[in-house]
């Protein structure tokens, strides 16, 4: 059983996987550049939190990591259990299902069978009504496993289907509560720095972001007095907050800064010409590696922000 704990302090993300087997614990841990992993034998009868004690010390893991890892092996033995029974009902229901299925379609092609051969032995037809009877059974006993599916898993897709209309219906009644309101760019930020300052750890404000990269106002309502008349985007990658006529930017910018950070890390380098004043991030590059599908229409350049990109050409230094 393997389980996955992060954090990340800006643009580094620490990590911990760890890997439970019955008399071994596997443990790699990465932050940034670094990384370590080792293979710890569990052959003295004492909580697993002990065994790893001593590598998230030597290895200065976070406070935060360190915690979630701790209380996940308290609780490890639970989970086991948990999962297992998980499967178990699991495997139980889909058996049961398949048993009536099975049975639902045995029965009716049985009877659909019977009743065509009995036929066939009252009038010289043979084999017309046992064809018939066959596929009136096949095709009786294959809509009653249909409606009997449908009978099953309905209920859940409803239960779902109710979450999401109760959420629909919850964010339009909270839209209601506020009136219109007409902001600027800086109100939309400066909301957002004060939404982003109230959120627990592993929390980011991305949480305010649709699919569309338009920003949900209905949480940012109380901050706002109200919710904006106009729509306002942001960027999921670089946080850049756009207005209605640059809807576009934010979309390219997220597609670019992800190939962009995915070529460094496996690059170690910008994708950027080596003497562009500019500092362009350079398409073909990226374009020739597969880290993008198409060319962007907009061009991005590279801040002097840890690699991240912006819209915005940057001034030119002077020389001399």
């Amino acid at each position: 059983m393997k389980k996955t704990f992060s954090a990340n302090f800006g643009r580094v993300t620490e990590d911990i996987e760890l890997g439970l087997e019955e008399k071994m614990i596997y443990v790699h841990y990465k932050k940034g550049p670094y990384e370590k992993s080792a293979c710890i034998l569990k052959n003295e009868n004492k909580p697993l939190e002990e065994y790893l004690n001593s590598f998230l010390d030597e290895n200065n893991v976070s406070d935060d990591l360190k915690t979630k890892v701790i209380e996940y092996l308290k609780n490890a033995k639970d989970i086991n259990s948990q999962h297992w029974n998980d499967f178990s009902n699991s495997l139980m229901k889909a058996l049961s299902l398949h048993m009536v299925f099975a049975f639902t379609i045995g029965i009716s092609v049985f009877l659909g069978y019977k009743g065509g051969n009995l036929l066939d032995s009252l009038l010289p037809l043979y084999p017309l009504f046992t064809l018939l009877g066959l596929a009136a059974g096949i095709l009786f006993g294959g809509y009653s496993a249909y409606a009997l599916a449908i009978k099953y898993f309905k209920p859940a897709a409803d239960k779902i289907n109710k979450h999401k209309q109760k959420k629909i219906l919850a964010e339009a009644e909270s839209a209601k509560k506020w009136p219109e309101i007409d902001v600027y760019l800086e109100e939309v930020r400066n909301a957002i720095r004060k939404f982003s300052d109230s959120l627990p750890k592993g929390v980011y404000r991305t949480i305010l972001v649709n699919d569309d990269n338009s920003i949900d106002f209905s949480q940012l309502a109380h901050i706002l007095g109200g919710i904006p008349s106009k729509k306002f985007y942001m960027s999921k990658e670089t946080y850049d907050i756009f207005e209605e006529s640059d809807k576009a930017i934010p979309v390219e910018m997220d597609k670019v800064q992800r190939a962009v950070d995915l070529y460094v890390k496996e690059k170690h380098e910008y994708p950027m010409l080596q003497f562009d004043p500019s500092r362009r991030v350079n398409y073909y590059q990226l374009l020739q590696e597969h880290y993008l599908k198409e060319r962007p229409e907009i061009q991005f350049y590279f801040t002097d922000v840890d690699g991240l990109v912006s819209h915005i050409k940057p001034p030119q230094k002077k020389r001399g």
